[in-house]
Formats: C-alpha cells, sequence, structure tokens
C-alpha cells in the first residue's frame, strides 16, 4: 500500500520529504497560534461622572492632586479626598473626557457616600454629578486597537485601566492577578486596604504614587498635609507583608495590631492569603512582628521601588 509506513520508509528521498514538510507544518502551526490578552473586572468600584462648567473648579478645591495636570495626553491622575483633619476619605482615579467633563473612581461600597459629599460641596457650583452604571476593567496590557486604555497613574506595574469597553479580543479573567501585583508592590485600594476616616495620606504612600501636589492652591485638608510635607519625615507607611510560614491570618478581626515585644509596631489593614498590607513604623521592616492575640507572625519590607532611603 501507498500509505503504508513501511512503504515510505523505503524510499530513502520520500522520506526524507514527508520529514521537512512535517516540520515546516510544525512550524506554521506554532506562529499561528494565537495568543489572547487578559483583562480583569474590577467589581469593588464604581465611576461618578462630574460635567459643567466649574467641575474643575469644584474637583480642584477636593482632591490632593492638581486637576490642571489633566489633559487629552495626560488623560489621568491619582488623588485622595481628605477630611478637614487631614484624613483619607476616599481614593480616586480620576480620568479626564474633557476640560469640563471627568470621570471618577471611587471604592464601590462607598459610592452613594462619595456622591452627597459631592452634592454637599456643589450647591455654588451646579455641575451635573451622578452615578454611572460604567465598569472598571484593568490589564497589563496596552490596546493596540482604538479602545480607550488609561495608564494607571500610580505605578506601571499596574498596567491599564480602561472604562466600560474593552477589546473584544481580551479575555476576561478573575482580577486575583491584579490585586496579588498590587499588594507585591504596597499599594492599598479601597475599603478594604485603607482605614476612610483614619489614616493619613502619606501613610498609604501618596506622595510616592504621584497622587498629591505641593503647588496648587487650597483644598480641604490641605493644611496638615502640606506640614507633614515640609517637617518631611513620615515615620510609617504601608508596606507588603508576609505572613509566617504554615500559618494563617483569614478571618482575624481586622485592623490588627502588630506587636514587636510589649511594643506597638503598626497594623494589619488586610490580608490576602499568605500577602497582605500593613501600616508599619520603618525599624520594624524586615523583623519577625507578632499578631495581637494571635499566634501568627508576620514580616513587613519595603518596596523595590521606593526612593531610598524612604521618608
Amino acid at each position: 500500500s501507498l500509505i503504508s509506513p513501511k512503504f515510505w520508509g523505503t524510499h530513502p528521498q520520500m522520506s526524507a520529504l514527508f520529514t521537512n514538510i512535517s516540520r515546516i507544518c510544525k512550524r506554521r502551526l506554532l506562529h499561528s497560534t494565537k495568543t489572547f490578552s487578559s483583562i480583569a473586572r474590577l467589581d469593588h468600584r464604581s465611576v461618578i461622572s462630574i460635567k459643567g462648567d466649574g467641575s474643575a473648579n469644584l474637583l480642584q478645591g477636593l482632591i490632593t492632586n492638581d486637576v490642571n495636570l489633566l489633559t487629552k495626553d495626560n488623560s489621568c491622575i491619582y488623588s485622595h479626598f481628605l477630611n478637614v483633619k487631614g484624613r483619607i476619605m476616599y481614593d480616586s482615579i480620576i480620568y479626564y473626557e474633557n476640560d469640563n467633563s471627568f470621570l471618577l473612581e471611587v471604592e464601590k461600597e462607598g459610592a452613594f457616600q462619595f456622591l452627597k459629599m459631592m452634592n454637599v460641596y456643589n450647591f455654588r457650583v451646579k455641575a451635573d454629578i451622578k452615578l454611572t452604571s460604567f465598569k472598571v476593567f484593568t490589564s497589563l496590557e496596552k490596546s493596540q486597537s482604538d479602545y480607550t486604555s488609561f495608564k494607571d497613574p500610580r505605578h506601571a506595574d499596574l498596567g491599564w485601566r480602561y472604562i466600560d469597553v474593552f477589546p473584544p479580543s481580551y479575555a476576561l479573567i478573575e482580577p486575583d492577578e491584579y490585586h496579588q501585583k498590587r499588594i507585591s508592590l504596597g499599594i492599598g485600594e479601597g475599603f478594604r486596604d485603607i482605614s476612610y476616616g483614619k489614616d493619613f495620606p502619606f501613610e498609604h504612600n501618596l506622595d510616592y504614587l504621584n497622587g498629591v501636589s505641593f503647588s496648587k492652591g487650597c483644598y480641604i485638608g490641605q493644611e496638615l498635609t502640606a506640614r507633614a510635607h515640609h517637617v518631611g519625615e513620615t515615620r510609617k507607611r504601608v508596606v507588603p507583608i508576609k505572613v509566617g510560614q504554615s500559618q494563617k491570618l483569614e478571618g482575624i478581626s481586622l485592623p490588627a495590631k502588630v506587636l514587636s515585644g510589649k511594643k506597638t509596631a503598626g497594623k494589619i489593614l488586610s490580608v490576602y492569603g499568605d500577602r497582605g498590607l500593613a501600616i508599619l513604623r520603618f525599624q520594624y521592616l524586615g523583623k519577625v512582628l507578632h499578631v495581637q492575640g494571635t499566634g501568627a507572625t508576620i514580616e513587613g519590607y519595603a518596596p523595590s521601588w521606593w526612593p531610598q532611603p524612604p521618608s
């Protein structure tokens, strides 16, 4: 038979021909295999729309960053909203649509409270402020298509944000990889990581994350923030932590106090498996610390991207 391996095996030239054809087919199959980019939906984030002639001025008086930095070419900034005591009320990424129209990404759980706060300050401006149904997506890759993407303004390793739409070629995945990357960088986000109304902006590395302007005009909470900056010393910051080997912290009441002997070293803010975030004093970084009320230990470390030495 012509299709018998024994037949072709007795014809060296034909055997070599089919070997070459097989190699070519394998190479073409390898190069034609399409790889899909992945994208994750961040269900813990909501989007607020602010439109109107006074929208920029309204934001400028409330955010730690400078709204004038927003342009078509620099289309998003990171910022905090503070209370009069200089403590964090909300963390936000602000997206530029035009000079009188902005989108604010905020924590979903606090979106209605955020809306109420904005309307309190809106009594003179009369901007159009509303909660949208837009979804927030994140990907480590920038789309090469016409779909609008926003480079995460906090850190380059956090990739790109998409608001409500993304390229159909992207495969939708769970946000686990995004959170793992964020936690490894020591970057808090939302209620789970930030104690709203209690934590200070520099404790959450706002100055390291391009989230504060020291040259703009007044905003709520500016006095204490400026004072902390000019003093030039922050004694504790949010850092990534690793839980002791074979230990678990899931289910503990947070924030949880962390001790070095009998001294308070800081507090755990959130736990993701054997990793997490904590606000720790600098002198305790790299040391084994005990979690109060448990037999567990943690160790915090300064992320490699921090300026050296940290301050």
